[in-house]
């Protein structure tokens, strides 16, 4: 969802948005992704220790590439608060809402009000794709390469929808982007 407030703030006049970064996600999203992720969000879960968490939290999420279990705990932490004597996921379930009422038709509604607005872009824009996807094709990456800012495309082998930028490679793409002329 960052991606997209991103590219919303990065489209508007005068925005003040330099470079923008994102993160397998444009302006055309599946709506089976999309279904996918709505079958998850928002679950009432609980689990006794971080393990049980990581676990779950792994399960649903081994598309975002291969990590260490260090990796993982540390992906993990973040999004657990402490409940009693165990843990559950820290945001707000009633999230999982608008994902929960999307529609084919709502989705390609939306997708003509997302391509203007990534058309607005005049930042330099990098755009990661896991080459494995499901949320953002290869076809929608590669038509943000030739409109809008024309985004650099990267992908990353391995990884589906999405990258978590803690893989060594994937940070130097885009300190690189960021931090370069």
């Amino acid at each position: 969802m960052g991606g997209l407030i991103g590219l919303g703030l990065a489209s508007l006049p005068q925005s003040p948005i330099a470079r923008l970064v994102l993160n397998d996600v444009g302006p055309t999203i599946q709506f089976e992704a999309l279904a996918r992720i709505g079958s998850y969000l928002g679950q009432p879960l609980r689990w006794n220790t971080l393990d049980e968490a990581a676990d779950y939290l792994h399960a649903i999420s081994a598309s975002f590439g291969p990590h260490t279990r260090e990796q993982w705990l540390a992906l993990s932490r973040p999004m657990l608060k402490a409940d009693g004597d165990g843990f559950k996921l820290h945001y707000d379930p009633a999230i999982a809402q608008p994902f929960k009422a999307i529609t084919p038709q709502l989705a390609a509604a939306g997708e003509a009000m997302t391509w203007a607005a990534y058309d607005a872009v005049h930042c330099p824009t990098l755009l990661l794709r896991g080459a494995d996807s499901d949320l953002l094709t290869r076809a929608t990456a590669q038509a943000m390469t030739q409109r809008g800012p024309k985004a650099r495309l990267r992908e990353f082998v391995g990884v589906g929808h999405a990258p978590t930028l803690v893989a060594d490679d994937q940070v130097a793409v885009v300190r690189e982007f960021l931090l370069g002329p």
